[in-house]
């Protein structure tokens, strides 16, 4: 026998929460696809009061080395961005604040991107679960870290 279904309270409570981490240490990609079921799900209970949406979302990606991170590069002549592995894909079109983290080497980097594809992997392959992000400005230290796991021009 299943239980009750969560009331709207309880919906409302996981909301907020994932909506605070997710403008602050940010949200795994499975999280961040959570949160926007529960967004339409209040949206539907509170229909004309969308539930607060202020703030950057920023999504945690973690890879265990930079040999990991570089297998993830989508390039076009360089490095435009990179594909996320994650069964829980954003649709085309979402922007967030990517922020990855190497445990080998313990660095971490910040970059605003859009997701552009998903579940085509980096070497166009249809196989793999995950989004194709691309940078939305200059992607910072991330976009030279990048270019140097690419190689020289």
């Amino acid at each position: 026998m299943r239980g009750n279904p969560p009331s709207v309270q309880d919906l409302l409570r996981e909301f907020a929460q994932l909506n605070g981490r997710r403008k602050g240490a940010g949200i795994t990609p499975l999280e961040y696809q959570r949160w926007l079921d529960l967004r339409g799900k209040l949206e539907k209970a509170f229909p004309g009061r969308p539930p607060p949406d202020g703030g950057k979302t920023h999504v945690l990606v973690d890879f265990e080395t930079r040999a990991a991170l570089a297998r993830s590069i989508m390039a076009n002549v360089r490095p435009i961005g990179l594909f996320v592995p994650t069964p829980f894909a954003a649709e085309p079109g979402t922007k967030f604040q990517l922020r990855v983290q190497i445990h080998e080497t313990d660095e971490r980097y910040e970059a605003p991107v859009v997701v552009v594809s998903n579940n085509v992997g980096p070497d166009y392959s249809t196989r793999d679960l995950g989004m194709g992000v691309r940078f939305t400005d200059s992607g910072g230290e991330l976009r030279r870290v990048l270019n140097e796991l690419w190689g020289p021009s």
